[in-house]
C-alpha cells in the first residue's frame, strides 16, 4: 500500500504541477505583461 500510495502521489503531482506550469505560463505572461502597461502611466503621473 505504501509504495502505491507513493506512485499515487508522485503521478498526480507531476500532473498537477504540468498543467500548473502550462496554464501559469500561459496567462501569467499575459496578465504580466498586460498590468505593466497600466503602471508605468500610473507612475509616471504620481512622480509628475
Amino acid at each position: 500500500m505504501p509504495d502505491f500510495a507513493v506512485a499515487a502521489m508522485v503521478i498526480i503531482v507531476f500532473v498537477s504541477c504540468a498543467l500548473g506550469l502550462r496554464v501559469a505560463g500561459g496567462r501569467t505572461t499575459r496578465v504580466v505583461r498586460v498590468s505593466h502597461r497600466p503602471r508605468r502611466p500610473n507612475r509616471a503621473m504620481m512622480d509628475l
